[in-house]
């Protein structure tokens, strides 16, 4: 059985709201979970911002059960990560249990590239 919730994101981000896509499938494979750093005055983030919504909703993912939060690097309660990703917005981790550090996208996202990431075992 395939339970299916897509994010539906509007054309600008709301960079105060943390979202969370959710794709669930009885298949056992291990969720991939992402955080987009971003900030609203950066037009590198809002192309790649269109790029992963754009490969979330690829029908090779539909029986991904994946994980999104979008962090907006300039919200006070985020300083750690305005500190260290202060000039190098947009960045993408992808992290799994069983890695030891995020695989790390920055600055451009490609969806070629992403669909690969987000299609490993």
């Amino acid at each position: 059985m395939l339970t299916l919730n897509r994010l539906i994101t509007p054309k600008k981000l709301n960079p105060r709201i943390i979202r969370s896509l959710s794709v669930t499938s009885s298949l056992g494979l291990e969720k991939p979970s992402l955080t987009f750093f971003t900030k609203k005055t950066c037009m590198l983030c809002t192309n790649a911002h269109q790029v992963l919504n754009d490969t979330l909703h690829n029908e090779s993912l539909k029986h991904k059960d994946i994980d999104l939060k979008i962090i907006d690097i300039m919200n006070p309660e985020n300083q750690k990560w305005f500190d260290v990703y202060c000039y190098d917005v947009p960045v993408l981790h992808v992290d799994r249990e069983s890695q030891k550090k995020p695989v790390k996208f920055m600055h451009y996202l490609y969806e070629d590239k992403l669909l690969e990431e987000f299609n490993k075992e």
